[in-house]
């Protein structure tokens, strides 16, 4: 049994999901507070429950379901969207307006003194400590199920926040969309953005690296390349994972190549080998590649400083070459390498998806109609077809 997650379903009725355990005053227990130690429990299940405790109560209530949790661990919560309920009301829906607002009033517990939408149920889950917050579904036909419910679920992270110093290796010119981007994301975020100029990337970043190290007190370095394209969200979402997986080293996002038909990451299996990712490793928060990319990528500090120097240096072909597929190895793939064989890791985060700019070009063709075609394209193949010649 002490190996088994311990589970509560709050202020349940007659059915729970599997594995759950039902906690309530039909059950004869009670809720608030609850008899758990402190960072003991893996998930909490609280369904159309919150909104019967008072307003004023409400952060005491969150703060002691959030103190049992384990770190790492999820809690649930659905609730009436009041904001569905008064938009139904005005349309003239046909719905228990009385009833989603103040509750079934069957039975002393049936009353509800607390009304949510989305902004102040975030609000509260923030408030909690929580972080990741998004959607769930229920699916065992309770409350949670109602077109009216609004279900949020939240992670307790493994520390309250952490440092972040933005590294970015930077052209004399680049792509002013990257540039309103980084300092939208890094503004919202607090974050302290540091750059260094020059004609080698490797270099270049190191340089941004030496200096973050000696003047910043950062848990984590950020690099962002000069054409990737995200939200202040992504940018988010990639340091909240960080909080919540202290065993992760180094963490990027899903982002594809601007020269080929694939993504920026590699994986290895045990035996050597690229194993297939599956849509279930895609639906992960997660997962463990061999190399990415540097477009949004999040490294810790402490890792980085122990690891031997140089950090970026390429490594020609056996026959003293750089074409492609001569087996080179280029400066950002060594770096990966050699992160590895240090024993750190790194993994991808399949649910941020960022940009990749890439200019494109607008061609009449012979109908005069406007074609679209990369500048990739254009220097790999030329003239597209279709266009006088």
């Amino acid at each position: 049994m002490s190996g088994r997650a311990i589970k509560l379903d709050l202020g349940a009725g007659d059915i729970s999901p599997p594995g759950y355990i039902p906690l309530g005053h039909s059950h004869g227990t009670e809720i608030f507070p609850l008899p758990y130690r402190d960072n003991s429990v893996d998930e909490i299940r609280a369904s159309h429950v919150l909104e019967h405790f008072p307003h004023a109560q409400l952060p005491a209530v969150l703060a002691d379901w959030v103190r049992v949790l384990k770190t790492g661990g999820v809690l649930r919560i659905a609730v009436p969207d009041f904001a569905k309920i008064a938009a139904g009301y005005l349309e003239g829906a046909v719905q228990p307006t009385e009833g989603y607002v103040m509750g079934g009033q069957s039975a002393p517990d049936d009353f509800h003194c607390s009304i949510f939408d989305v902004d102040k149920l975030k609000t509260l889950l923030h408030g909690a400590g929580l972080i990741l917050l998004r959607p769930w579904s229920s699916g065992i036909g309770d409350c949670a199920d109602y077109p009216i419910s609004l279900n949020l679920e939240g992670s307790k992270p493994c520390v309250p926040e952490l440092r972040v110093s933005g590294a970015m290796s930077v052209p004399r010119l680049g792509f002013m969309d990257n540039m309103f981007c980084a300092m939208e994301a890094v503004l919202a975020l607090h974050i302290k953005f540091r750059k260094h100029g020059g004609a080698f990337w490797g270099q270049s970043l190191s340089n941004v690296f030496e200096r973050i190290l000696e003047e910043d007190q950062a848990d984590l370095i950020l690099t962002v390349d000069y054409d990737s394209i995200f939200t202040p969200k992504q940018l988010a979402t990639l340091v909240q994972l960080m909080m919540l997986h202290p065993e992760i080293d180094a963490l990027a996002p899903l982002q594809s190549s601007r020269h080929l038909e694939t993504t920026l990451f590699t994986v290895r299996g045990e035996d050597g080998n690229e194993p297939v990712i599956s849509r279930d490793d895609l639906a992960a928060d997660t997962f463990k590649v061999h190399t990415a990319h540097f477009g949004l990528t999040l490294i810790r500090a402490d890792k980085l400083r122990a690891l031997p120097r140089p950090w970026f240096h390429s490594v020609p072909s056996p026959a003293g070459e750089w074409r492609d597929g001569d087996g080179h190895i280029d400066e950002d793939i060594q770096f990966w390498r050699k992160w590895e064989e240090a024993g750190n890791s790194l993994h991808i985060a399949p649910r941020v998806a960022i940009g990749h700019a890439e200019l494109m070009c607008r061609w009449p063709d012979v109908n005069l109609e406007t074609f679209y075609g990369s500048m990739t394209d254009f220097q790999n193949k030329g003239l597209p077809e279709g266009l006088w010649q």
